[in-house]
């Protein structure tokens, strides 16, 4: 296993266990942070990429399940294009699952991560 899958495995779990201060860890703080979501809305910058997730995080209802398809990285770059099942519980309560592609890009990642 690579460096960088390694460090896209950490976030994953991160993620997976709701784990706000192991995630933060892997977000830039002097560069520009974005995350562009399912339905196509932008969330950008530290904080309220921190404020996102906080949110996200407390809601117990989800779940996703994640497969690498693709991973790269050099000195300068890392990508990562993973496969995602994600489970949740609509506003009535109701199951739902989305299945969808998300793509990882840090630039300068051997520095702290995405």
């Amino acid at each position: 296993m690579s460096c960088f899958e390694s460090v896209v495995r950490d976030h994953l779990k991160a993620i997976s266990d709701r784990d706000l201060q192991g995630f933060a860890k892997f977000l830039h703080t002097e560069h520009s942070s974005i995350i562009i979501l399912p339905n196509g809305s932008i969330v950008e910058g530290y904080e309220d990429i921190i404020s996102f997730h906080e949110d996200w995080f407390a809601d117990t209802d989800w779940h996703m399940e994640t497969k690498v398809m693709d991973i790269f990285a050099n000195d300068n770059m890392g990508y990562a294009l993973l496969d995602v099942i994600y489970h949740d519980l609509d506003e009535c309560s109701k199951p739902y699952e989305m299945k969808y592609l998300l793509s990882l890009l840090s630039s300068k990642w051997t520095t702290i991560g995405f």
